[in-house]
């Protein structure tokens, strides 16, 4: 599968994403990060694009890139949806994970309806939670994630060195979500998403990593 994942600020694809992603390439996928601005607000963006790089290496992502967006300031107009359509086509793009709606950061939301709007051509569209989305959001799509992944996952949040003071970004926040997704998944660790478009696995369903497979 050839798999991109779209978030508005670098850190939002590891948070909603990075178990998966780390999944993806285990099993020989292609994957890259769009990230739709480099942050800013609270540190340099040159620091924010090095340590999104430096998570894309521990997921083994190789390709990142950014679209140079002001953080706060994501659009949803015509333009963002070409952009990001012209990747998703440029790439082949089978599968892409996007922002919830059920968001409270209008960064976030906008960069939900623009990758919905740009990836009506795609076979399969999941939508990640982030620590600001709202309790409406409702998953009908859980992968699940075994300790290593998880694992993974967290490693790549803590290269996010100038984010390390947000409570939500520690490993124990990230373990306690994992175990409350898995536990409505019937596995051990998960992440969960809401359904935009698939057609592999019905909505409902748990996508396993290879051990749990065997």
């Amino acid at each position: 599968m050839d798999i991109t994942a779209i978030g508005a600020h670098p850190d939002d694809i590891e948070i909603g994403a990075g178990g998966a992603l780390a999944l993806h390439r285990a099993r020989g996928h292609t994957v890259r990060f769009l990230v739709l601005t480099q942050g800013g607000k609270l540190s340099a963006p040159s620091q924010r694009a090095a340590e999104a790089r430096a998570a894309a290496d521990v997921l083994d992502v190789g390709d990142v890139r950014f679209m140079g967006y002001d953080d706060t300031q994501v659009p949803y107009d015509d333009d963002i949806v070409e952009r990001i359509d012209d990747h998703l086509t440029e790439m082949g793009t089978d599968r892409v994970y996007i922002h919830t709606e059920e968001d409270t950061h209008q960064d976030h939301r906008r960069a939900a309806l623009a990758s919905i709007a740009a990836g009506r051509n795609t076979d399969e569209v999941l939508a990640f939670e982030s620590p600001s989305t709202r309790s409406s959001f409702d998953p009908q799509y859980y992968i699940s994630l075994s300790k290593e992944f998880l694992e993974r996952k967290i490693e790549a949040i803590r290269t996010h060195e100038s984010q390390q003071e947000k409570k939500y970004l520690e490993a124990e926040a990230m373990k306690g979500l994992a175990r409350f997704r898995g536990r409505q998944a019937n596995t051990r660790y998960a992440e969960a998403f809401q359904v935009i478009r698939i057609k592999q696995t019905p909505p409902g369903q748990v996508e396993l990593t290879p051990e749990l497979l065997d």
